[in-house]
């Protein structure tokens, strides 16, 4: 009888950890609770114990996107700022999801405090764009972008356009800035 309550002690508490563990865990399509079939009322059912603040950008010379930043209400920190691909509508799918907090990692244990090398080693790194500022890399599995500054590149790389820049110029301790999973593009 022991045995039993023990087993299914351990089955509770294994369960429990993995609903937990499930809450912060990146995937392809899938950022903690939220999917690509996830829509802005699920999500706001989903996160309704924490914070969510909504803006509307870009209502002049850019197409309006709306803007929901979920805030964890125990320690006030920034979870996800979420995209929807319409403005203010609840139906909405969810389209792009910024990741501002470590506790959110992938299945391998990679997150926004991990370095350059350990996402290269750990997923598929696709090609790389650059903007004036930022280095963009694009993470073929996650369906997802991570990014960091300029400033990590050999100096001779930063400001010549004429220097493709490769995964060999960016060294492996390069912090990352962001970290933007794509739901529906």
């Amino acid at each position: 009888m022991k045995k039993i309550i023990f087993l299914i002690l351990t089955i509770a508490a294994l369960t429990a950890c993995q609903t937990k563990n499930d809450a912060f865990i990146i995937k392809n399509k899938q950022v903690g609770k939220l999917t690509d079939s996830t829509t802005v009322a699920q999500m706001k059912k989903l996160y309704q114990n924490d914070s969510i603040v909504k803006k509307t950008h870009g209502q002049s010379a850019f197409a309006p996107y709306d803007e929901y930043t979920i805030i964890d209400k125990p320690t006030h920190e920034v979870l996800m700022v979420v995209v929807p691909q319409k403005i203010n509508d609840e139906q909405s799918l969810l389209k792009q999801i910024d990741i501002r907090s470590p506790r959110f990692k992938t299945v391998k244990g990679v997150g926004l405090d991990s370095d350059f090398g350990t996402f290269k080693k750990n997923h598929k790194i696709g090609r790389i764009d650059e903007t004036f500022k930022y280095i963009v890399i694009f993470i073929d599995d996650l369906n997802a972008t991570i990014d960091m500054t300029k400033d990590v590149l050999p100096l001779n790389a930063r400001n010549d356009r004429t220097i493709k820049i490769d995964e060999t110029l960016i060294p492996d301790n390069s912090k990352i800035k962001h970290f933007v999973v794509f739901l529906n593009e």
